[in-house]
């Protein structure tokens, strides 16, 4: 429709100019207005039933939505935390289920004519319903494809609203103009509705961070398309009854009819879990919009001047892979998520309020308007530059086919010599066969990080490259390497009592340490390597065994040269192997460090990077493929994280990793994985590997944690974990000074790692023998008692599931006194 809102008839012999004709706008290009008549008389519109029936029917539409879109995206994340399958169609399927749900409430109000307020909302929330039901075949693009999920996601909603546009153009004139008796200037409220869009930005430029470039753009296009469908689906048609309300009447009936609509809408677009606070933030946005409505012909465009700013925030400033606080935890990006959704939010309500009262007087201050819109643009750009400014772009970690042969390292006596010839195959292997990716990767300007561990290379480079270096056919595998965007602060470091413990701890004592301390057996000059979240070396229970040197510490992401820990995780894990205070197995033992998980969040070159280190470490600054130092490798690793595919891994990425550590003699303990008592679930990587030591957990009363990933490996059959240790409720070092408890498979593996060093400790003979240390863990472990479910309760029969207890417990509970007492015989 492009009748314009009709203007009083002129004083009898006055002429008066006919208004200029309005530009072309986003929605459409407007003819100029009828001749002038008189106002019609205001419809009929809400009865007591209409009033009930359309507060039911939006309170259906609302709930259904939001039980879909919010329930699935929990779902979700429960998938990825687990590791388990996610349905290729999962989204597509919600989005239909959920159109189809809000169209069973809105239907029946197309046949409820006699009230025109109501048939006509019913129109709008059908159309977004049909909007929601199109688009849903967009959620087919996986999530990890951000900027084409996006892309496809605006252009089809631009599509969608031009073909709306020209359906409506050929049906002009087929519902009348009802608004406010001499309008004032309709270009007043497209800025005044601009000025709302621009504040709900605000929060997000100081919240998240963008993408990368081409993820912006994507962003902007499906803002855009957004805001046209919301501008044609709350059109003049949808505002007509309103208008006529005029008043507080407006404001509450008109912007909860529209923040229904747009809450419908804001479903159809956005990456996974993006569309939640996407949606609550437009049905907020409502209330100012129907404040600035005045029945013309424009309507649509308020519309699209609000949504399309205040859409672009989430879409283009919010991570799917990182909106995920089931996972990093509430303090994480979730956090400040919910802080500028809030921010948002409240101040959608106040503009709401602020247009209402002042809407004669604003909505004839056109000028007013505009210097305001230019006001908050430059408060946004002043926000975006004093937060964090730039772009955050995807990487993909390139595995190329050929790995290196390490055939006969393992035969080499002298550990530093067998160090030392497995680094340098590695390297000149890696050296070899990069050569020509690289010469291309240079030829295109694009920046990238060699590995040798794996032979792999990071580029910094999102999908737009994935093509090409597929079809390359030294290349195995080109895998997505998730970065995380910034934070205003990070999340709060996990503390506890700083009282010392002075006493040996539960789960110490019931794995026998205490009898090998007592045979002078502490772990002394056995040094272990710890990649986990960092560690607070400066902790009083592990300050005295950092091992020192520039070349002790590693955090490929942040740069820091010094041992620190911004979560609390692996200063928590690493008190287990080697703390004092009775908190540790190996209190004698020394330690080296690499940070690989500050977020709780990794990426497979992050990985890499710090089992790489572990090999051959090396000084911040220096060339790990020149300047690594393999006779400065520690003994033991203690590994506890698992890298699943939300994070970029597929199940041989770290394989060949794994394998060469082996090789060196470096024994590599890994955690089993918390996604029990699912049979299976210990299929991750690194755990799912048979070089690797995988360790589940079992209770103080050696019962199989409910929590703890069962065997056997999905696709190879392998049974693990293969031994178990204590892993609930342990109590261990935190940042700061302080103790806790803390629970998982993580807080397991330290114990083995620290048992082994007592192993290599008590007799030498065993540093680099993988086969016989683990023989002897196996044949010196204590059974397991039970096996609990996932709410703690006792499975019967439980060992016996998944195929038997080697795939729930493996050789049973680690015993070091008796590992101990069996590696000096060993020696003897």
């Amino acid at each position: 429709m492009t009748e314009s809102t009709p203007q009083p008839p002129a004083p009898e012999g006055r002429l008066e100019a006919a208004p200029p004709s309005p530009p072309p706008t986003s929605v459409g290009t407007l003819e100029p207005p009828p001749p002038p008549a008189a106002p019609p008389e205001r419809p009929s519109t809400w009865g007591p039933l209409a009033a009930v029936y359309a507060v039911l029917a939006g309170l259906w539409a609302v709930t259904w939505t939001f039980v879909f879109q919010t329930g699935a995206w929990v779902w979700w994340q429960w998938l990825l935390g687990t590791d388990e399958k996610v349905p290729a169609t999962l989204w597509t399927m919600v989005g239909i289920a959920n159109a189809i749900m809000v169209a069973a409430g809105a239907l029946p109000m197309l046949f409820m004519r006699r009230w025109r307020a109501l048939w006509v909302t019913g129109g709008a929330w059908l159309s977004a319903a049909a909007v929601l039901l199109v688009l849903a075949a967009t959620r087919l693009v996986p999530g990890v494809a951000n900027e084409v999920l996006l892309g496809v996601q605006g252009v089809g909603a631009l599509l969608l609203a031009g073909i709306a546009w020209l359906v409506r153009r050929l049906r002009r004139g087929e519902v009348p103009a009802v608004g406010v008796h001499g309008e004032p200037a309709a270009g007043a409220r497209q800025w005044w509705a601009a000025v709302a869009g621009g504040v709900a930005l605000l929060p997000w430029l100081w919240a998240g961070g963008l993408g990368s470039v081409w993820e912006t753009l994507a962003a902007a296009v499906a803002a855009v398309g957004l805001a046209a469908l919301a501008g044609t689906v709350l059109g003049r048609r949808f505002w007509a009854p309103f208008t006529g309300l005029g008043g507080w009447k407006l404001v509450l009936g008109g912007g909860a009819a529209a923040g229904a609509g747009l809450y419908v809408l804001g479903a159809s677009v956005g990456g996974t879990g993006v569309q939640v606070p996407l949606m609550v933030m437009l049905s907020a946005l409502g209330f100012a919009i129907a404040a600035l409505q005045r029945g013309s012909a424009r309507a649509g465009q308020v519309v699209a001047f609000a949504v399309a700013p205040a859409a672009f925030g989430p879409l283009a400033f919010v991570d799917s892979d990182e909106f995920l606080p089931l996972i990093l935890g509430p303090e994480d990006f979730g956090r400040w998520a919910g802080i500028a959704l809030l921010i948002a939010v409240v101040a959608a309500w106040v503009l709401a309020v602020v247009y209402w009262a002042g809407a004669r007087r604003l909505l004839r201050l056109p000028a007013v308007g505009a210097a305001v819109t230019v006001l908050v643009v430059a408060t946004a750009c002043a926000v975006y530059f004093t937060g964090n400014p730039g772009f955050n772009g995807e990487r993909v970690v390139v595995v190329l086919g050929s790995q290196a042969d390490l055939t006969g390292v393992d035969a080499i006596p002298d550990r530093n010599q067998r160090l030392t010839e497995t680094y340098r195959r590695l390297v000149a292997h890696a050296e070899e066969t990069q050569a020509s990716l690289r010469s291309e990767l240079d030829d295109r300007g694009l920046n990238y990080t060699p590995y040798y561990l794996v032979n792999a290379i990071e580029v910094e480079t999102g999908l737009e490259s994935r093509l090409w270096l597929d079809d390359r056919d030294d290349v195995a595998a080109v895998l997505l390497s998730p970065q995380l965007r910034p934070v205003p602060e990070p999340a709060p470091v996990m503390n506890g009592p700083t009282v010392p413990l002075n006493a040996t701890q539960p789960n110490i004592s019931m794995i026998g340490a205490p009898d090998a301390w007592a045979s002078d057996v502490d772990g002394t000059g056995i040094t272990i390597g710890i990649s986990d979240s960092g560690v607070d070396g400066t902790h009083p229970a592990l300050a005295d065994g950092y091992r020192g040197g520039d070349d002790s510490w590693f955090d490929p992401n942040g740069g820091t040269t010094t041992p620190n820990d911004p979560n609390g995780h692996g200063t928590h894990a690493l008190g287990l192997a080697l703390g004092n205070d009775g908190i540790g197995v190996a209190p004698g033992a020394s330690w080296v460090g690499c940070m690989n998980l500050g977020r709780n969040l990794g990426n497979p070159a992050d990985y890499i990077a710090c089992l790489q280190f572990m090999l051959a470490p090396y000084a911040k600054g220096e060339d790990p493929f020149t300047q690594g130092d393999p006779t400065r490798a520690p003994h033991v690793l203690t590994n506890s994280w698992g890298c699943p595919t939300i994070e970029g891994c597929d199940v041989n990425v770290l394989g060949p990793g794994i394998d060469a550590l082996s090789a060196a003699g470096i024994f590599v303990v890994v955690a089993a994985g918390n996604s029990g008592p699912t049979c299976g679930s210990a299929s991750t990587p690194p755990p799912r590997y048979a070089e690797s030591y995988a360790v589940g957990a079992v209770d103080n009363a050696a019962k199989v944690a409910g929590f703890s990933s069962r065997g056997p490996v999905s696709g190879t059959g392998l049974a693990k974990p293969d031994i178990a240790a204590p892993g609930v409720e342990v109590v261990s070092s935190l940042p700061g000074g302080g103790f806790g408890p803390l629970s998982g498979t993580s807080m397991a593996t330290p114990h083995v790692a620290g048992v082994v060093a007592l192993m290599w400790q008590a007799n030498p003979k065993l540093i680099g023998d993988i086969a016989g240390t683990k023989a002897i863990l196996a044949s010196t472990a204590t059974p397991a008692t039970g096996a609990l479910d996932i709410l703690d309760e006792e499975i019967p029969g439980g060992l016996d599931e998944c195929g038997g207890s080697k795939n729930v417990v493996g050789a049973g509970v680690v015993n070091a006194g008796a590992a101990v007492a069996a590696a000096r015989e060993a020696a003897e």
